[in-house]
């Protein structure tokens, strides 16, 4: 009751005042006490504590009204942290969604770009088969061509063979029947054939130059074109370097409070499509890490990487020479 009471200092000092008062009257009307006046002393005492009583009971009611109004204000609060916390749930609900349909269109995105990469593959394998096959028809052509040509040559032989024969057989026949007539006539028909000979021979050694010459033609040009192209090849390669190197170069921002900057051999493995898929570095003396990872940063912002002027000469490996200007 007494902690009741500190409580309530008001209550507390009317309470102690009443008390006083009591006493007080007790002290000086002890000799006068009669039964009326201890009669009008319980009445005083009743009125003062029915107001101590009241004051208390009032004091309670405001207590309550406060707790009621702080235990209202917390609900109000907890149900306001409650809608902050479903609120914040569903924003990362709908980031993690956004988040996964990201990673899925770039999934999707790589995907097309191996199968467009394999199709062109598959494209290039038909179209070498296909020059092969032509290849290879042309020269079963050209071998049956010639084989055909010899033939002919050998009937053309075993024909003039005959012929000869028959014609000796006619000369013997005549020789027998005009032996002088045919020496003379078969030392000049042994000349004419002599200089047959001489000038078929001649033609075979013109012809068989003529081939040799055409061969030589056929191969100079070959070689000619050959070295055209790896010429074509060999500037494009440094285009392509250089472009990169370029790009990575547009792509670096040098680091606050890195005054030294030597060169650095970088070394990128992309992908199809110039994507990075990791960036290493081979000598790099008196660098810094802040200055390689700065560099690290450049090559990623420059992806995708520029494509060569030839899909021949993509590198799945590069070798960079940085040297910041």
């Amino acid at each position: 009751m007494f902690e009741e009471l500190l409580k309530h200092p008001k209550a507390l000092l009317i309470s102690v005042l009443a008390h006083v008062v009591i006493i007080a009257a007790i002290v000086i009307n002890l000799s006068f006490t009669d039964k009326t006046d201890m009669t009008k002393v319980g009445e005083v005492t009743k009125t003062i504590k029915a107001k101590v009583i009241d004051q208390n009971q009032l004091d309670q009611k405001k207590q309550q009204k406060e707790l009621e109004t702080k235990r209202k204000k917390a609900v109000e609060l907890k149900e306001k942290q409650t809608q902050e916390a479903k609120k914040l749930e569903q924003k990362k609900k709908i980031d993690a969604q956004k988040k996964r349909k990201a990673e899925e269109k770039r999934k999707a995105e790589l995907k097309h770009k191996k199968e467009a990469e394999q199709k062109r593959k598959k494209e290039k394998a038909r179209a070498d088969e296909k020059r092969k096959a032509e290849e290879k028809q042309k020269a079963d052509q050209k071998r049956v061509a010639e084989a055909k040509h010899k033939a002919e040559q050998a009937l053309v032989a075993e024909q003039n063979r005959q012929a000869e024969e028959k014609r000796k057989a006619e000369e013997v026949r005549i020789a027998l029947e005009k032996r002088k007539l045919e020496d003379a006539k078969r030392k000049e028909d042994e000349l004419k054939r002599k200089e047959d000979e001489r000038k078929r021979a001649e033609a075979e050694q013109r012809r068989l130059a003529a081939e040799e010459q055409k061969r030589k033609e056929v191969e100079l040009k070959a070689r000619l074109e050959a070295e055209q192209n790896q010429r074509r090849l060999d500037s494009l390669r440094e285009r392509y370097k250089l472009a990169i190197s370029q790009k990575i170069d547009r792509s670096w921002i040098k680091p606050s409070g890195n005054d030294e900057t030597p060169p650095c051999e970088v070394n990128v493995v992309q992908g199809p499509g110039g994507i990075i898929l990791k960036v290493t570095f081979g000598t790099c003396n008196g660098s810094t890490a802040i200055y390689r990872a700065s560099i690290e940063k450049a090559v990623y912002r420059a992806e995708p990487l520029p494509k060569p002027g030839d899909p021949a000469l993509f590198e799945r490996n590069l070798k960079i020479r940085f040297k910041p200007e």
